[in-house]
């Protein structure tokens, strides 16, 4: 099970796909209520989730399965280990987010998303129009303004990463799928990120591999790996020089490996 980020939706997961047919995997990338073609469910919570993939994986006929999490789905994965030890084998967590409610300072994390963090409480309102105008922004190329300006604020690995059209179009074409049926249900999404996730991590018995970026703009490594000692059997995967997108885009193959160790080919890397 594969869980997107934020905003974005299962188009996300299309980023897998060949590597997965490759590997023999079969993935299964679903969008979260209210994004994308799902529909909205208002009020919901981040442990509101896995009921709805515990019936997903019980129409696909699946008793046990791993999760991934990408950026703002790394929070879904985490509450699936939680809630469903005897179903959930292994996570992994790319990018993830942490639960920032827990983290009051926040000046590492990049400024549109500190400005986001600011608005939200105060003027909600401001949210459709700043998702609206991001949509129109994505459909630049990154080396033509106003694109390129943002392109500016993420680490040199993900520029580096996102200038193959292919990875670039892959992220925008799942940002524009996920709000494309408005903007309530990303913004229901994103309040997840900084409300009580009612999950006590010391009591996940589920192993999780945290895989993250030291030089991550979007999320900031020492969040993160603050993060993760606060699970049992959680194990780190940290990279120098790595940002927020590259890792899964440059070693995707190194993660599903970390999912399905039967995988692996001995002449790959794991590392980006």
């Amino acid at each position: 099970m594969y869980f997107h980020g934020w905003p974005s939706s299962r188009l996300q997961g299309f980023q897998l796909h060949a590597l997965c047919l490759e590997k023999g995997v079969r993935l299964i990338a679903p969008d979260r209520p209210g994004v994308g073609q799902s529909d909205l469910q208002p009020g919901r919570t981040l442990v509101d989730w896995p009921p709805v993939v515990e019936e997903l994986a019980d129409h696909l006929g699946w008793d046990q399965f791993p999760v991934m999490g990408v950026s703002g789905g790394g929070p879904y994965a985490v509450a699936m280990a939680a809630a469903l030890p005897e179903r959930v084998t292994q996570g992994a967590v790319v990018c993830g987010a942490p639960p920032l409610a827990q983290f009051p300072n926040r000046s590492e994390m990049m400024w549109p998303y500190r400005a986001l963090l600011r608005i939200r409480p105060h003027a909600p309102f401001l949210i459709p129009g700043i998702l609206k105008m991001s949509n129109w922004i994505s459909q630049y190329r990154p080396d033509e303004p106003p694109m390129s300006w943002v392109m500016k604020w993420t680490a040199d690995a993900d520029r580096e990463a996102l200038n193959g059209n292919d990875n670039f179009e892959s992220v925008t074409r799942s940002f524009r799928e996920g709000i494309a049926p408005g903007t309530a249900g990303v913004q229901i999404d994103g309040d997840v990120y900084t409300s009580d996730w009612g999950i006590d991590f010391s009591k996940i018995t589920v192993p999780i591999e945290f895989w993250h970026g030291e030089e991550d703009k979007n999320i900031p490594f020492s969040m993160v790996k603050e993060y993760a000692s606060w699970i049992p059997n959680a194990t780190t995967r940290f990279f120098p020089g790595e940002g927020h997108y590259s890792i899964i885009m440059r070693a995707p193959s190194g993660v599903l490996e970390s999912l399905y160790p039967q995988t692996k080919n001995a002449s790959e890397s794991v590392a980006p």
